[in-house]
């Protein structure tokens, strides 16, 4: 049986994860730093305690109790610029990965993106119906409460408006308007735009040359063809393309 490929979200979470573990491992590591330091510091006042009883013997052992913790520091601090190193290596895998495999991540998106755009589309129209369904029966509730003797909607019916109703009736003038939503998905206006721009400058550089190769002139034919066939793209609130 043919092993299944891992989608490109499962690799990126797999590297994500990686990670993690290495920013884990860091901060033991550091935690382990840190102890060693206050050993350090706990070691050289033991040092200087014994050298405050004048007896050498015991600051000798004590030196060496100091020393040995202090290499200990050392060494740990190693450690931790090592670990540093290895989470900036994971980090980076992991945006190297999400830029170099965005249209791959980006194709795995679109699916959800289309589904869930649907079934919002189907939530809200559900909702204005049992909205609507809800001032219907309100209404029915008003016209009993007026048939009971000495009693009014106004004061003895329902509340006249619930709390969602103002919110409702604009859900209801915009779902009118589009009753169903486009996904969530890649418009590429800025892509198109800038491809078009360089193509356009490309042309104009070809079609003031005087002379063109077999090579430049089946660029420039080509050129011509998409600006033929393909319409401007329009983006509204771009102040600059790079």
């Amino acid at each position: 049986m043919a092993k299944q490929r891992k989608t490109a979200h499962a690799e990126l979470d797999e590297l994500r994860q990686d990670m993690a573990n290495e920013r884990m491992k860091a901060r033991d590591t550091e935690s382990a730093f840190e102890a060693a330091k206050a050993k350090v510091d706990e070691a050289d006042r033991v040092v200087t305690a014994a050298y405050a009883l004048e007896d050498d013997k015991l600051a000798a052992q004590r030196r060496k109790e100091l020393q040995a913790a202090e290499a200990d520091a050392v060494e740990l601090q190693r450690r931790v610029d090592a670990a540093g190193l290895r989470v900036q290596h994971a980090q980076q895998q992991v945006d190297t990965f999400a830029r170099e495999r965005a249209r791959d991540l980006l194709a795995e998106r679109e699916q959800p993106a289309r589904t869930v755009a649907l079934e919002l589309s189907r939530a809200v129209g559900e909702v204005l119906k049992l909205h609507r369904a809800y001032v219907t029966e309100r209404q029915a509730v008003d016209r009993l409460v007026a048939a009971v003797p000495g009693a009014t909607p106004r004061a003895d019916g329902p509340v006249p408006e619930h709390p969602w109703e103002s919110a409702l009736k604009d859900l209801e003038r915009a779902y009118r308007q589009a009753t169903k939503l486009e996904p969530p998905t890649p418009r590429w206006g800025g892509l198109q735009l800038r491809e078009q721009q360089d193509n356009l400058s490309r042309f104009e550089k070809l079609r003031r040359r005087k002379r063109l190769t077999e090579d430049e002139q089946a660029e420039m034919d080509r050129l011509s063809r998409e600006r033929a066939t393909t319409p401007p793209v329009s983006i509204t609130n771009v102040n600059e393309v790079a």
